[in-house]
């Protein structure tokens, strides 16, 4: 049974579908002498409406969904840059685009019979923002298999609970046997040593089989956890860099806020001298009138 594929189609199913047709792809697979792959497929994770829900946007609209990750790539490129016009000028993008996706994705799951409610929607807009802003959240969105909604939170994404989003668990490709397999097997006649050996190689083969396949299903999954961890370093040093400009620009405009705030002083003090000055030129005046008039 080819894992990748019974994957991709189970995150693509209804709610309502997923649980059963899960447990149907495990016992195929058992009954197919494949264990391993059937273990894989029952510790899949149903997915929560919101993760259903951006699953099917990505099935029904992809290049809706590119066009998000593209924009996120010119956003975080302005926001080095320090080009605040560009900025200003994606940043309405960025809004329509989510709200379109949101719109686009809750009329195909009204038309499947699953009405979506605000906060459904509301966890839907937080994971496509999460997807524009982090590169390794767009990635796990991409696959199509999320099992929780997204959402950025300033040092990474983290999923529904709180905990960092993790995608569903990628197998290698396990080939289920066209050959039926036999109701019952005979071991072969005591006197017979070579169908006796290659019975046993049979065996042995089997079992390096389902070791490499086990062996290979770690080895996938370590690599796609470090790729989403890489990916998202590389996004905390962008942040980094643009935080970093930000305040170098911030500490700038303090000292030239200050320069001014000291000029501003200045001319305080200077009109506030002159003031005085004509205060006590009034007040003269006005006692040499009393003199005269008295």
């Amino acid at each position: 049974m080819d894992f990748r594929a019974a994957a991709v189609e189970l995150y693509g199913l209804t709610p309502e579908q997923f649980t059963p047709a899960r447990n149907d792809l495990a016992k195929a697979a058992n009954a197919a002498g494949d264990p391993h792959t059937a273990t894989a497929l029952k510790a899949l994770r149903k997915p929560t409406l919101a993760a259903w829900l951006a699953n099917l946007l990505v099935r029904v609209d992809p290049d809706g969904v590119n066009s998000l990750t593209e924009l996120g790539e010119q956003l975080r490129q302005a926001h080095l840059s320090a080009d605040g016009p560009r900025l200003r000028q994606l940043t309405p993008r960025r809004h329509s685009l989510i709200a379109q996706l949101v719109k686009t994705a809750r009329a195909r799951a009204q038309r499947l019979h699953h009405p979506v409610s605000a906060q459904t929607a509301d966890k839907l807009t937080e994971t496509l923002d999460a997807a524009l802003i982090d590169p390794g959240a767009a990635q796990l969105l991409r696959t199509g298999q999320l099992t929780s909604a997204l959402q950025h939170v300033g040092f990474g994404v983290v999923d529904e609970t709180g905990q960092p989003a993790q995608l569903a668990p990628i197998k290698p490709r396990v080939v289920r046997s066209t050959r039926t397999k036999p109701p019952t097997q005979r071991r072969p006649p005591a006197d017979d040593p070579a169908k006796r050996r290659r019975a046993e190689l049979e065996s042995h083969a089997r079992q390096a089989d389902a070791d490499y396949t086990q062996a290979e299903a770690l080895r996938l999954q370590a690599e796609a956890e470090l790729d989403a961890h890489e990916h998202l370093e590389a996004d905390l040093r962008t942040t980094i860099e643009r935080l970093t400009e930000e305040l170098e620009h911030a500490h700038h405009q303090l000292r030239e806020a200050g320069r001014h705030t000291r000029h501003l002083q200045r001319e305080r003090d200077r009109t506030t001298r002159q003031a005085a000055v004509a205060q006590r030129r009034r007040d003269t005046n006005h006692q040499r009138l009393k003199t005269l008039d008295g």
